[in-house]
């Protein structure tokens, strides 16, 4: 009964993520389909002037187009950074607008994990069809029928980042602003990813301790496989560092929530 009432729950929350991403059309649509693929153009414009320039087809083993196939797994957004919840959630903190859910702490974390998949979700299943497009338009390499698999490393990578997300936020307990410090992670992640730069890029050995950590697993691991970069055996590794980092993150995650609810509440909030 009570896995009733938590899977309702989430679900409920899931619903108010996709609702209240989809309540002004301009914005939804400003937000999933124009914004990012800017980005992607602006991605495309500099990989191919930047191997054109170079004076050879290649760059690191792949011509141009595997560079343009790479970002398109960017358009669906669902490893990308999502600022928004992050502020929310150290705000409520620094307000105490957390007060109403001291009682019943896994109901922060539900709530404003449960919204950020929701709007992750239809975010990228109403900006696959694009995709395709996209990679068909151009011949780029796009292997849709790995899509499946790629969306639940995207859910289980949504899942891992939420956690430290909400770790650094609960330090809005101990601290009057964690603002920067949350920037300055958003940053080092955005790296981490492959957002910045494809990570096979990098010099050896540096590339492997990167491609290990589980951020990899957020731009990286699944737009190569999408494209073509990498092969199902590197890819299944990805779930092995998700696994790990999802433990490592859970825990800190509940740790710092404790902490900061013992101290909130010892200073009589």
């Amino acid at each position: 009964m009570s896995y009733v009432s938590f899977l309702k729950r989430n679900l409920a929350c899931i619903r108010l993520g996709i609702s209240s991403r989809t309540t002004y059309p301009i914005d939804f649509l400003m937000a999933i389909a124009v914004i990012p693929i800017c980005y992607f153009l602006v991605e495309a414009v500099f990989w191919s002037g930047l191997i054109k320039a170079s004076g050879n087809d290649l760059l690191a083993g792949f011509p141009a187009r595997y560079y343009l196939g790479y970002y398109l797994y960017i358009i669906l957004q669902l490893g990308s950074i999502n600022w928004r919840f992050e502020r929310v959630m150290i705000a409520e903190i620094n307000s105490g607008a957390v007060n109403a859910l001291l009682l019943r702490p896994s109901s922060f974390f539900e709530y404003h994990l449960g919204q950020l998949l929701g709007q992750k979700l239809i975010t990228a299943l109403v900006m696959v069809p694009v995709v395709s497009f996209i990679a068909w338009a151009w011949d780029l390499p796009f292997h849709a029928q790995r899509l499946p698999i790629v969306f639940l490393m995207g859910i289980c990578y949504v899942i891992l980042l939420f956690s430290l997300h909400f770790a650094v936020a609960s330090m809005a307990f101990f601290f009057d602003n964690v603002y920067s410090l949350n920037n300055s992670k958003n940053m080092i992640i955005w790296i981490l990813t492959g957002e910045l730069m494809p990570l096979d890029l990098l010099p050896s050995p540096i590339r492997e301790w990167v491609i290990a950590l589980p951020f990899s697993c957020g731009i990286y691991i699944p737009a190569a496989y999408l494209s073509g970069r990498i092969d199902t055996n590197a890819f299944m590794k990805g779930f092995i560092s998700l696994a790990v980092g999802g433990v490592v993150f859970g825990l800190l995650a509940r740790f710092v929530w404790k902490q900061g609810l013992h101290r909130y509440s010892g200073t009589g909030a």
